[in-house]
């Protein structure tokens, strides 16, 4: 293997579950090439999942592990590394202490990475694959990542993904969770079944009559899945016959982990994990017609690595996850009863004041994505409550799942998306209160524009097709043209000015819409 210095290797070290990993590659003709890959069995999920912490015993074996692959680094002349972490730390509670150990003693800065950003690489690497399969390209698809610790679920309709959502458990977790039932049931796959449908049936409810074209699985056991079954990958995936993964789970809901062990030769912990696999397969099945599930081989180490050694693709990356964001928020905002028309004419007002005041406002194209998903879904709330809307849109918001965005994302688009012409920001309410300083500023910005661009079809009937916005004199001017009374829109309109001028040193200018007759 050539370890010159000049190959220019990348490290990812992935700390997940069960696995300490480490994968080193470097860019060969503009493709990834893998040069080494190291795994360790490391439990920090059971630890986690039934202690809540990570012991100081497992974190000192974790450092000399870590230890270990730097020299390995070292020989290989590792230029850029990368180490993230998944379930078991994020959900630690001694998270901070672990991550701040690792630095003093590895010099190492690990990523713990968010559910939400955790899977949607994962799920870009998964389409990467799909798209390489003409005979299902543009095609409806359901993809499922099962990892120990957690699973998501995506619906892609061909062009970008509409629905996602997670669940916080996952094979190896599922078990340790139910563990004690299991101790006191002989028929433990009872509970756990029952565990998983009252999950899936929810679950059932956001994807009412889905019955997607593919089946497309992939996660931290698709290894173990593939020697049970005796399949051979076939261009970096597998293909499993559903009716033959239904017949083997027929087969092993009656056995003990020990029998299941000997049976197909793995180990008892394989076993669990086995059985639990083939539970959440099987309960997936009823959201396709397909024949036959893929299998891609592809982990969250791909992704990261393909950032780092091809920076490039990051661009592409945001584009997809954006488009793939907005698409997941009309989906919602549909559901909600939300008033296409109206979202998609003060996205577009909105999106102008924002791109014509960056010299005032600072702010990145992340909170321009931010301010279009608060307009798209700032009209839920009336679903639940149309008295105290604004109120029920926050509630709303910040618990919904959108493609590739945080919790913390979230929240900051649900504040945005719960204020109009009668409430402003109180920087003493508690709940605000609690944001740093700067996040109350960003968000201030976002809510002023918001309220500007919302005032605009107060009536919501679309009288203004288009705006004109331009910064003169230090005055924000917005026009528009209209054969329409606006007598509504001007006073909505008055009513969002003083707060602009407050967040912005611009004071807005006022809206005369003219009649198009007299243009």
């Amino acid at each position: 293997m050539n370890k010159k210095k000049s190959s220019k290797c990348g490290a990812v070290i992935d700390i997940g579950s069960h696995l300490l990993k480490m994968r080193i590659a470097q860019l060969r003709k503009g493709e990834i090439v893998e040069v080494d890959r190291l795994e360790y069995p490391l439990h920090l999920g059971h630890e986690v999942f039934n202690e809540g912490k990570i012991s100081f015993e497992s974190l000192r074996e974790l450092s000399q592990i870590l230890q270990g692959y730097s020299e390995v680094m070292e020989s290989y002349g590792v230029e850029q590394i990368r180490a993230v972490a998944t379930t078991a730390l994020r959900e630690a509670k001694n998270r901070a202490y672990i991550i701040d150990q690792l630095k003093i003693q590895n010099d190492l800065t690990v990523q713990v990475l968010e559910d939400d950003q955790e899977k949607t690489l994962i799920y870009s690497e998964m389409l990467r694959s799909l798209q390489e399969m003409e005979q299902i390209k543009d095609q409806d698809t359901l993809l499922t990542y099962i990892g120990t610790g957690s699973i998501g679920i995506a619906l892609y309709d061909g062009k970008n993904v509409v629905y996602s959502q997670s669940i916080p458990v996952g094979s190896l977790k599922l078990r340790d969770v139910l563990y004690t039932a299991g101790e006191d049931s002989e028929n433990f796959h009872v509970v756990m079944e029952e565990y998983l449908d009252a999950i899936i049936e929810r679950i059932g409810t956001s994807l009412r009559g889905v019955q997607t074209s593919n089946l497309v699985f992939t996660g931290s056991d698709i290894q173990l899945i593939a020697r049970v079954f005796g399949i051979q990958p076939e261009q970096g995936r597998y293909f499993l016959n559903i009716q033959q993964v239904e017949s083997v789970y027929r087969e092993i809901i009656p056995l003990s982990p020990e029998k299941i062990s000997f049976r197909y030769n793995i180990t008892e912990e394989e076993a669990d994990i086995l059985y639990s696999a083939l539970s959440i397969f099987s309960r997936l099945f009823r959201f396709s017609k397909a024949e036959y599930i893929i299998l891609p081989i592809v982990d969250l180490w791909d992704g990261v690595m393909r950032h780092m050694l091809q920076p490039k693709s990051i661009d592409a990356y945001r584009q997809y996850v954006r488009n793939s964001a907005i698409a997941c928020a009309e989906s919602i905002a549909d559901k909600y009863g939300c008033p296409r028309k109206h979202s998609d004419l003060i996205r577009q007002f909105a999106v102008k004041i924002f791109d014509k005041t960056k010299a005032v406002h600072g702010l990145s194209n992340n909170y321009r994505l931010a301010l279009e998903l608060a307009v798209i879904l700032h009209d839920c709330g009336h679903y639940v409550n149309t008295k105290l809307h604004t109120r029920s849109t926050f509630d709303l918001v910040k618990n919904f799942d959108i493609y590739g965005l945080t919790a913390a994302n979230m929240r900051l688009i649900a504040y945005v998306a719960s204020y109009n012409e009668f409430n402003t920001p109180n920087l003493e309410d508690w709940e605000f209160s609690q944001l740093g300083e700067e996040q109350k500023i960003c968000i201030s910005k976002l809510i002023a524009i918001f309220r500007l661009a919302n005032s605009l079809d107060k009536s919501q009937r679309q009288k203004l097709s288009d705006i004109k916005v331009r910064m003169e004199h230090n005055r924000l001017m917005v026009t528009g043209e209209t054969n329409e009374d606006t007598h509504l829109e001007k006073w909505a309109f008055a009513q969002c000015c003083p707060f602009f001028k407050e967040v912005f040193w611009p004071r807005p200018g006022a809206y005369y819409p003219v009649a198009h007759d007299l243009m």
